[in-house]
């Protein structure tokens, strides 16, 4: 028996009537895409250009498809929004929730954040889904609708009550984006929607776009990597990869390189490295952490003032770490709270500057 027919409250709004909808397929304007394109010769939404990812690595190619770190900004007094999505596959994940991984989730940003719905797909949804949102309250509201972390996602379209108003939404800080770039858990694993990963959430307190290059399992700072990260306009730079370097050799092979690589591209960005945050589970967290933090100490000792260091085993904090993760690696929506706020800290004042 399905859980949705004793409890009620597990269902997913049903879809409304076509008849009495405006449909809009993304990308078009005046809704604005952040994080991720839309790619005509691809036809899906990618957050790597594809010859970036072929110079990198299979893994790199296979992840340059997940949306995580994209969004959808809008405007609109509908008192319905509806969405139809599709993809190649919904990816799973055992200690995933859907919800996050291959969901979407919509937040009124009018007056603060406000969940409006959680879109996701259903088990016999196949490659595909449709469902719809009342919104949450009356008049212009400004949206934002974050995509999936861990799917691709084809196409995208967003119904509104026929004759409503639609507008582009609530603009960003006029600053540039704050570029990450890391493992798994900087691509969102494992929240339980798409806007609770710690990225997602540092913007939506500093109202300032991002961009996620998260790479799971796949974040090793490659060469041509490293130079496309530093092509990228950003006001912040947030290096986040220990997890996926294999070892303390590849650390001191690469880390150390990609800051100068960037550097040399961007010689004002403020610079952030992280550790991991579960350096208990690794017997070579120590050595790990003091290569990253030579790096650190490197750019100082060359009169370079615009970097910082967090040592990863302050982000989840002391008190209650165990509650912090699914799997003792991977943060929950708690976990990636806990960064997000440790992040903030540095971040801010950043932005304000």
């Amino acid at each position: 028996m399905n859980i949705e027919k004793i409890d009620k409250n597990f269902l997913q709004n049903n879809r409304s009537a076509e008849s009495e909808m405006t449909e809009y397929e993304i990308p078009q304007s005046p809704f604005k895409l952040y994080g991720i394109f839309y790619d005509e010769s691809e036809k899906r939404f990618m957050r790597i250009p594809k010859t970036v990812a072929e110079n990198t690595s299979e893994g790199c190619v296979f992840l340059m498809r997940h949306t995580s770190g994209g969004r959808l900004k809008f405007s609109t007094d509908s008192d319905t929004i509806s969405i139809k999505a599709t993809y190649d596959y919904i990816f799973e994940m055992s200690h995933m929730p859907k919800t996050g991984r291959a969901g979407f989730s919509l937040i009124d940003e009018t007056d603060g954040c406000e969940l409006v719905y959680t879109f996701r797909p259903e088990s016999a949804n196949g490659n595909g889904f449709c469902a719809s949102a009342a919104a949450i309250k009356k008049g212009v509201r400004n949206y934002i609708l974050y995509f999936p972390l861990y799917n691709d996602v084809v196409s995208l379209t967003i119904g509104l009550k026929k004759g409503s108003f639609l507008g582009e939404g609530k603009p960003y800080e006029n600053v540039k984006p704050v570029l990450y770039y890391g493992s798994s858990i900087t691509q969102g694993g494992c929240a339980s929607r798409p806007d609770n990963c710690y990225p997602a959430l540092v913007s939506k307190w500093t109202n300032t776009d991002f961009i996620n290059m998260g790479l799971s399992g796949n974040a090793k700072a490659e060469p041509a990597f490293s130079e496309y990260l530093s092509s990228i306009p950003c006001s912040v730079f947030v290096c986040d990869y220990d997890h996926n370097a294999p070892d303390k050799a590849h650390l001191e092979k690469t880390h150390l390189p990609l800051y100068l690589t960037f550097r040399a591209a961007n010689p004002s960005v403020p610079v952030l490295f992280l550790t991991k945050p579960d350096p208990e589970r690794d017997k070579e967290a120590l050595q790990r952490k003091r290569v990253i933090r030579d790096t650190y100490l490197y750019a100082r000792e060359h009169s370079d003032k615009n970097v910082f260091f967090i040592d990863g085993y302050t982000l989840f904090g002391k008190a209650d770490r165990e509650n912090c993760t699914v799997d003792g690696t991977h943060p929950n929506d708690l976990g990636f709270y806990r960064m997000a706020k440790a992040v903030m800290k540095i971040i801010a004042p950043l932005l304000k500057s």
